[in-house]
């Protein structure tokens, strides 16, 4: 490996699996996209975001080793910063509904009382027994 292809294969001594550097690779093409077609130059975005010309030039050439701030700053000034809130947004995860459906009971049946509450009757019951309210 050369010394720029190994560079670009790692961040911060952490390797980085080539189908993330081609999803950050894009993720940077698109944010560069977004800002020309808002006609905002890289001075005023690097400005706007409160970082160097230089750090926002790392971002659009999606190098793996720039903070998700930096990420998350671009995508205000770009007006996009919603799209990274509800990026794993529970209600939107379909994967996670559905196994939080598997582990759901399938019937619920009541508590079933220890003999020394059976022997005190209902005056025995707990405030956490009592329906919601009461």
């Amino acid at each position: 490996m050369t010394a720029s292809t190994d560079k670009a294969a790692r961040t911060k001594g952490s390797a980085v699996h080539p189908s993330i550097a081609r999803g950050i690779a894009r993720l940077g093409q698109d944010i560069s996209r977004a800002r020309r077609a808002r006609r905002i130059s890289t001075t005023d975005m690097a400005a706007r975001m409160g970082v160097g010309r230089s750090t926002l030039h790392r971002l659009e050439q999606g190098d793996p080793g720039v903070s998700l701030n930096t990420l998350a700053m671009a995508l205000s000034v770009l007006g996009l910063f919603d799209r990274l809130a509800e990026l794993v947004d529970p209600a939107s995860d379909e994967l996670g509904l559905m196994l939080a459906e598997k582990t759901l009971p399938r019937n619920i049946s009541r508590r079933r009382r220890s003999p020394s509450e059976k022997s005190q009757g209902p005056a025995a019951q707990s405030a956490d027994d009592a329906p919601e309210g009461w």
